[in-house]
């Protein structure tokens, strides 16, 4: 699993922090980029051998934050094979990141799973939500073995 991230307010990377953790508790081999700092030729390289990205974003102007943005764009036109997408984050007042990162993916052939985004910080809903995400694809990981 690759997590392409921006973060803000730290509210979307502590989101990325609780996923990489229950991911790991559930076997699943994952790697977060910081997309504001990340070689870029580095995640690239990884997108080859993964089944799964979940794109993780605050919301700026009401879509994904410009980091996130490339990284979908990227990862949409080097067309790698992954299986399953995601997206997470945080949101102010409203947003559309989802379905932007939705769209900027649109040539990918994967199974969308459901978006986790939470209103400001992320609360205890919010974590378990993100635990269900990861049984999710530790699941669709097992089933692909």
């Amino acid at each position: 699993v690759l997590i392409p991230y921006a973060s803000m307010h730290a509210s979307t990377a502590k989101m990325v922090d609780h996923l990489v953790t229950a991911l790991g508790e559930r076997h699943v081999a994952v790697q977060p980029f910081n997309m504001t700092v990340t070689d870029i030729g580095q995640y690239a390289l990884r997108l080859v051998d993964a089944a799964t990205v979940v794109f993780a974003t605050p919301t700026v102007l009401v879509g994904p934050h410009p980091s996130v943005v490339f990284a979908a764009y990227l990862t949409a036109a080097l067309r790698p094979k992954l299986r399953y997408a995601a997206t997470i984050g945080s949101f102010g007042w409203a947003g559309k990141a989802p379905e932007t990162v939705r769209s900027l993916c649109s040539s990918l052939q994967v199974e969308w799973l459901d978006s986790v985004f939470a209103r400001g910080a992320p609360t205890a809903t919010t974590y378990k939500a993100l635990d269900a995400l990861a049984d999710g694809i530790a699941t669709r990981h097992r089933e692909l073995s």
